[in-house]
């Protein structure tokens, strides 16, 4: 029972943390999906590529927001770092796997036609491994002080 209760707890500091990293995330999204609809649609780039260069402008612009906004307080008023940013891409990498496999499994089973749904749906199914791997890694104080 003990570890429920503590999951608890956990769940309960981190709301407000979760609720503006949604918020930064949402917003990420937003740019990811013109992005995608852009490159996809007007540029003819193949869905996969767009879905690659959507991610790498949108994660530009969250690492930016949850820098000064959804982690300030960790980052004990310093400036974004290439380190830092670099760190924060590595680890969103994975929520861009799970959004293509996402996206492609989509496509092949509901047609081509569809792939906007599919990068809907990649695009959350992701965000969760982006909000931990941020949270305890990227923007965790005790890794901070170290560096």
């Amino acid at each position: 029972m003990l570890p429920i209760i503590d999951f608890h707890k956990q769940l309960k500091r981190n709301i407000p943390q979760l609720f503006q990293f949604g918020v930064v995330g949402s917003f990420g999204a937003v740019i990811n999906l013109i992005t995608y609809f852009l490159s996809s649609e007007i540029f003819c780039l193949s869905l996969n590529l767009s879905a690659i260069c959507s991610f790498f402008i949108a994660v530009s612009n969250n690492y930016v927001l949850n820098h000064f906004w959804t982690f300030k307080d960790c980052n004990n008023n310093y400036g974004v770092s290439l380190h830092q940013f670099l760190y924060y891409v590595f680890g969103n990498i994975f929520g861009l796997m799970i959004n293509l496999a996402v996206l492609n499994i989509f496509v092949i089973y509901t047609g081509v036609s569809n792939h906007l749904i599919g990068q809907v749906l990649g695009i959350l199914m992701g965000m969760s491994s982006n909000f931990i791997f941020a949270k305890k890694l990227v923007f965790n104080k005790k890794i901070l002080n170290k560096n």
